[in-house]
């Protein structure tokens, strides 16, 4: 059942996406109740149950899903030309729309954990008895009948652009990603990291850095980013010497940097430029600089490290190849993906521009024995990218519940006037304000999920508050991403510390620290848009620049090392410098870079600070 649900939904996603799709609400719904019931397949009611016992819940739903699929393709032309809210509506609808709520809730459950299922259905509270609440969380209260019709009826809910998103080139991305593991691809990029720095101060690390930024950007999930790539890099971090905790803590930060790196992103960034209604090259263009200020951070930071411990190179020759023969091997595997981001600046949509990735990489694969594929591997790569869309589609779907609520009840709109009272008018408060709230929505929630949430209530406030719309958005963006990384509930430092045998929360603070600058830069990019890459190109250099230095002086006041130990009055030097740096002023970026000069060289001449010299 897997196999013939996997082959087929992948190719239908081929066909829609070389011949166009169909109307929104068919599209959606084959795809979403398609995956739906194959989440059911592959992933257990619960795991202590024998297989036998999971089996006749399990495939009892699975042919559900496939039952209302169905329904709703053989009855789609009566269900997309009624009225809303006032056409007819059958008992069967009502009863179907009542199952694929559960169904949703249930899929959600078992694949990306109880997190988001509970926000879905405290939401769903909200709205149908959120009228006898007291002033000012009373809200209009939405009849029974009406909240099932907006929710399975509509393209607001269940079936909304979320989803929409995941039905057209997320799927096709994922599809991209499942080909380039079978080609060798994915092992190709983790070789030319290996040669490219492997041999470096803190190599093992630096792979981590630069294969994960690589890798991250294609299959653009966090976790699974973690065990693609941290199962190579994180033996041999701990090998070369750093501690598993750090080992673990490498892997997560640079794996959840994936999805802020174009030109891929994952599926959060699709999601963004449908959301704003521009280009998804100019969603790619504002993300550029804050991801490459975030991988020159923690490849820093990994550096530093190496040095503190006196780490010279990898020490482990044997494991690191030479970047000639990785080169012979699979230089082939850069034409598809530099083909992709060509495309996609030359106006292609994301959708064709994944068909034409995915298409040419068949080509390019075939032209030699080691990347050839088999009709074998070709259908295990439609069924291992029907797999791993499992977890996007059923997520959208069940954000997409939220989404509705928001939609119809205008709670959104009373969330914008809850955080302008309580941050009094004061942008800064507000903006702590929803990037908290951004980070308890997002715990234990994949980024896209999270992100669509939180854009929907949060990114409204900001824009309220006189914020470009962009800005706004990215800020949401990389505020839902945090949790990935920051206790108590980090599923990226979780995986990392599971392959290298660490603990847990030490892991998690040790990837925050590493992701110091994730958590400042969304301030800045506010303030000043020039960091993303909009404004005039002597602001865009100057801005660019501060922050590097920026970056770097916070780096080497969190490790409190530069060619030698920095004392605790000099690493609070570098921190203060380093924000002055960073912040969007032209005498706080002279101070700031000034300062860090300054300390530079004290620190390269041997010289402690002393007390005296900093009041002068």
């Amino acid at each position: 059942m897997v196999a013939s649900i996997g082959i087929s939904i992948s190719i239908f996603h081929l066909y829609t996406g070389a011949f166009g799709v169909f109307d929104a609400y068919l599209q959606r719904s084959v795809h979403l109740m398609t995956l739906m019931s194959l989440a059911f397949l592959i992933k257990p009611t619960f795991s202590k149950w024998t297989a036998e016992k999971n089996a006749i819940i399990d495939i009892s739903l699975a042919l559900l899903c496939l039952a209302i699929g169905a329904y709703l393709v053989i009855h789609h032309g009566r269900l997309v030309t009624r009225e809303w809210y006032w056409g007819p509506i059958t008992k069967v609808d009502i009863t179907l729309g009542i199952l694929t709520i559960l169904l949703t809730l249930e899929s959600a459950r078992r694949v990306v954990g109880p997190a988001l299922p509970i926000i879905a259905v405290c939401f769903m509270g909200y709205a149908l008895y959120g009228g006898h609440l007291p002033y000012p969380f009373t809200i209009r209260q939405v009849p029974p009948l009406v909240f099932i019709d907006h929710t399975f009826l509509t393209t607001q809910a269940i079936f909304g652009v979320p989803t929409g998103v995941s039905a057209t080139f997320v799927y096709l991305f994922i599809l991209l990603a499942a080909f380039l593991q079978k080609t060798g691809a994915s092992q190709f990029i983790i070789d030319f990291s290996m040669a490219l720095v492997g041999r470096s101060v803190g190599g093992p690390a630096k792979v981590a850095v630069v294969a994960s930024s690589l890798f991250g950007t294609v299959s653009g999930h966090s976790v699974a980013n973690v065990y693609g790539t941290g199962t190579i890099t994180i033996p041999l971090m701990k090998r070369a010497g750093y501690k598993p905790e750090f080992a673990g803590a490498v892997e997560a930060a640079a794996s959840c940097g994936g999805q802020i790196m174009p030109p891929i992103m994952g599926a959060a960034a699709f999601i963004m430029a449908e959301i704003l209604g521009v280009s998804y090259v100019s969603v790619m263009k504002a993300a550029l600089f804050p991801a490459l200020l975030y991988y020159v951070v923690v490849f820093i930071t990994c550096h530093v490290k190496a040095l503190k411990m006196n780490l010279q190179g990898a020490g482990m020759e044997e494991d690191m190849p030479q970047m000639r023969e990785v080169l012979a091997r699979g230089s082939h595997f850069f034409i598809p993906l530099v083909l992709l981001v060509v495309v996609l600046i030359a106006g292609y949509t994301p959708f064709r521009a994944a068909l034409i990735a995915i298409v040419t990489l068949w080509i390019v694969a075939a032209f030699k024995k080691s990347s050839r594929l088999s009709i074998k591997n070709y259908f295990e790569a439609f069924i291992d990218g029907a797999k791993n869309s499992v977890v996007i589609a059923v997520a959208c779907a069940c954000a997409g519940i939220v989404v509705g609520v928001l939609d119809v009840t205008g709670v959104g709109i009373k969330f914008v006037t809850i955080i302008t009272s309580l941050s009094m008018g004061f942008l800064p408060l507000a903006m702590i304000l929803v990037m908290l709230s951004c980070l308890i929505l997002g715990m234990g929630v994949p980024t896209a999920p999270a992100y669509i949430i939180a854009a929907m209530i949060a990114a409204p406030t900001l824009i309220e508050f006189g914020v470009d719309p962009v800005a706004a958005h990215m800020f949401v963006f990389y505020s839902a991403l945090l949790s990935a990384i920051t206790p108590p509930v980090a599923l990226a430092a979780f995986a990392g510390a599971a392959i290298a045998g660490g603990r847990v929360m030490l892991t998690a603070v040790n990837a925050s620290k590493l992701g110091i600058v994730i958590f400042i830069i969304p301030y800045m990019f506010v303030y000043n848009t020039s960091l993303l890459l909009d404004g005039s190109v002597y602001m865009i250099v100057l801005s660019i620049a501060t922050a590097l230095i920026g970056a770097w002086s916070l780096t080497i006041a969190i490790e409190g090392y530069m060619w030698q130990k920095v004392n605790s009055l000099a690493r609070v030097l570098f921190f203060i410098f380093g924000i002055a740096a960073l912040w969007p002023e032209i005498t706080t970026d002279i101070i700031g870079v000034a300062g860090f000069a300054a300390l530079c060289y004290s620190n390269f001449r041997k010289q402690p600070i002393s007390t005296d010299q900093v009041a002068a």
